[in-house]
């Protein structure tokens, strides 16, 4: 029964996902990508769940208050995205099983790694004190209740937030998760978390292969080799190491999720045929980021500079420097809020002063 309510789930989070991506992405009578509505969506359903839990932890409300507000804008946007986009969400799945008939090794090895990479996270011994805390702090929430009010190893008491935690609350949806579907919260974070990560990573991947190569062939060899180089370049600090042992952490969504769907948004830049709404879907990428690790704040304003900057000066389009300092303004603030905590300027009490 637990295998299938969490299968349920990981159908759920694609279908939220591809329901949130498809405001940006899907444009009447204009190609569009569904990898790339599910990657924007996966960080426009974190970045929403942001704005909306912050103000409930903050208020001291039981994490039950939070389950059933959130509950509220999903089944909204989700009924009001098919409505909308239905229809062209029925002629994209006509189109990629075109695809498939007509590129049927490409795709069989595409869902085979896919599936194997999927298994392998999902069955990996995971002894981090990282992955603890992950875990504890869900099962935390949903046994007192409440939202990081609680030490997650120690069970004591907090007088007040720790803000390095607060603000990540991709943690805190995985307890939403477990309240409202009474999954164990080892399941939903090592389970299904892990194998949601790693499905978007293959579906980052695949549109990078078919970027570089209209062969089906070439495409299938590219992707193959960066799966196994992903696989491989484990160290002790490296996207490898995080992605393929501590898939579900946040710092595993920057440096495997984030930091791709950054460079294939500059990709698509970069080839004359940029989708409509770039900038604001690399905004909406930046701002989810934020929400999942503190990690964020240093890596994803270094990577759109390094990207977005040379790209602007090299073509002497000026016009890209303030777009892309706005998408950077979410780390920018994050940095300065947890800067002044850090220094002792203020605290966020866990209860009424």
């Amino acid at each position: 029964m637990t295998a299938i309510k969490a299968l349920c789930v990981l159908v759920i989070n694609f279908i939220m996902y591809m329901a949130f991506g498809s405001f940006f992405t899907v444009r009447k009578n204009r190609e569009w990508s569904a990898g790339l509505a599910v990657t924007v969506g996966f960080f426009a359903y974190y970045a929403l769940f942001f704005v909306i839990t912050l103000p409930v932890m903050f208020t001291y409300r039981p994490l039950s208050y939070l389950a059933k507000l959130w509950l509220i804008p999903c089944i909204l946007i989700t009924v009001t995205a098919v409505i909308l986009y239905g229809k062209s969400w029925a002629e994209k799945i006509t189109g990629i099983i075109s695809d498939i008939r007509e590129n049927r090794l490409f795709w069989a090895g595409v869902c085979i790694i896919t599936v194997l990479s999927a298994v392998l996270v999902a069955i990996t011994y995971n002894f981090t004190l990282d992955a603890a805390y992950y875990v504890a702090n869900v099962t935390t929430n949903v046994d007192t209740n409440m939202i990081n009010v609680y030490d997650p190893f120690t069970g004591s008491w907090q007088d007040h937030f720790e803000l390095r935690y607060a603000f990540a609350t991709y943690s805190v949806n995985d307890s939403v998760i477990c309240y409202i579907t009474k999954l164990p919260a080892l399941v939903q974070t090592k389970t299904v978390m892990s194998l949601t990560v790693m499905i978007i990573v293959n579906i980052l991947y695949v549109m990078i292969s078919r970027y570089f190569h209209e062969d089906h062939r070439r495409a299938l060899l590219m992707y193959i080799l960066m799966m196994l180089t992903n696989s491989m370049f484990i160290s002790i600090y490296t996207a490898s190491n995080f992605l393929m042992t501590r898939t579900y952490e946040g710092k595993s969504i920057v440096g495997n999720i984030s930091i791709i769907a950054i460079f294939v948004l500059y990709l698509l830049l970069v080839s004359g045929r940029p989708p409509e709404g770039l900038f604001v879907m690399l905004f909406v990428v930046s701002m989810g980021t934020v929400t999942v690790s503190s990690t964020a704040n240093m890596v994803i304003p270094t990577e759109i500079v390094a990207l977005f900057v040379p790209y602007a000066l090299i073509k002497k389009k000026p016009g890209i420097l303030p777009k892309a300092i706005i998408c950077i303004i979410p780390e920018i603030v994050m940095m300065l809020i947890y800067v002044m905590y850090v220094k002792g300027y203020f605290a966020i009490y866990t209860f009424p002063r």
